[in-house]
């Protein structure tokens, strides 16, 4: 019997897919039906401890009532927010969804409505395309095809094909992504991940103990990149853009500097870091959360396509999330209009995109001063 094993199971009528570790209790809960979200994860400390790195909801149609809210939810074909619902791609101004659907704003979810966040594919079902287990880890890869679901060409007329393969093995969880354009023209896309990581990462202490760290020299300023964009007048000139960069997306400093970690605190970090610094001899980035009285650090590294790291502490909840992205929000409209370092990612006809990011549990260095 190998160590590793790939599993299926059903909870509350769906099915799921098990990865789990049979010499410890690691573990990765996947429910391939709704976003092929992992929705829950076990990892092993240092010690031998089992300890939750993503938490449960405390039902599946948690998940399907807000998608975004819980485990790793894939933000796909945008990861932020699309105002309105409209943008602009090739000088085509186009609208999220049928001329007649309500577009509806994250917290807003309703039944019918289109959202203008996170894209279309957090709840959309992947198909399981194959499954392997041995000594070394296990690994489910899936599927999802736009074809097989029209609705989300409605207004987004950009075909695609979207590949996620999971692997569990003695370093934690490895996600990589795929991403192939399968229509006759261009794709344009964004793409992010958004892991809910549970706080404290032990028994001891609460999230006000812990520690953020995102090596990053700037943070976009969505208030100030909305104002100037919303000025129909404002020039596409990379000149006029470099006039007010440092306004748009400034250098990090005083309590939103996270180069050195700091204590959490609600709210405070919220946004999207850019300029991200990876370590010496490194070409990915990593940002973490330090849990110092448990003596634990649960770390989110990921591939130098994934240029900005977004913080957010879901209000009232013991966790924070940590989630890579490939650009900031509103990004066709940032691309439209000669926005720097926008991020919008084009494939040509049959071209595929890939990147990668990792989930690491270890044993934190705690430096004394």
């Amino acid at each position: 019997m190998s160590r590793y094993a790939v599993e299926t199971g059903h909870r509350e009528g769906e099915a799921l897919v098990v990865l789990r570790d049979s010499a410890g209790e690691a573990a990765a809960q996947l429910w391939p039906g709704c976003g092929n979200n992992c929705f829950a994860l076990t990892l092993i400390a240092p010690d031998g401890q089992p300890v939750t790195v993503i938490q449960a909801p405390p039902a599946l149609v948690e998940i399907r009532r807000r998608p975004s809210w819980w485990g790793i939810p894939l933000l796909f074909p945008f990861p932020g927010s699309i105002p309105h619902g409209e943008y602009v791609f090739e000088g085509r101004r186009l609208r999220l969804g049928r001329p007649d659907q309500p577009i509806v704003s994250e917290g807003h979810e309703a039944p019918g409505a289109r959202r203008d966040f996170h894209g279309s594919v957090m709840d959309l079902p992947w198909q399981i395309a194959t499954t392997d287990a041995d000594d070394g880890a296990a690994t489910v890869r899936s599927t999802l095809n736009a074809a097989d679901h029209p609705e989300v060409l409605e207004g987004f007329p950009f075909p695609y094909r979207l590949e996620a393969a999971y692997r569990l093995d003695r370093q934690g969880l490895h996600l990589r992504f795929q991403v192939t354009n399968s229509g006759a023209g261009q794709l344009p896309f964004g793409f992010g991940a958004h892991p809910f990581f549970r706080l404290p990462l032990g028994r001891h202490g609460a999230p006000a103990d812990c520690l953020v760290r995102i090596p990053a020299g700037r943070r976009w300023n969505g208030r100030r990149l909305r104002d100037l964009l919303e000025n129909e007048s404002a020039s596409q000139a990379p000149a006029q853009w470099d006039e007010v960069w440092d306004e748009v997306c400034p250098p990090v400093q005083g309590a939103l500097d996270l180069r050195t970690p700091r204590p959490f605190v609600e709210g405070v970090y919220n946004g999207a870091y850019t300029e991200l610094m990876p370590a010496d001899g490194q070409v990915d980035v990593e940002a973490s959360v330090i849990d110092p009285l448990n003596r634990l650090e649960v770390a989110m590294r990921a591939t130098p396509a994934f240029r900005n790291v977004v913080f957010w502490s879901p209000p009232g909840r013991p966790e924070v999330c940590l989630e890579p992205w490939t650009c900031p929000s509103n990004v066709f409209n940032l691309a439209a209009r000669g926005v720097p370092h926008h991020g919008l990612t084009v494939l040509a006809p049959g071209e595929t995109w890939e990147a990668a990011m990792w989930i690491t549990l270890r044993q934190a260095i705690i430096h004394r001063s």
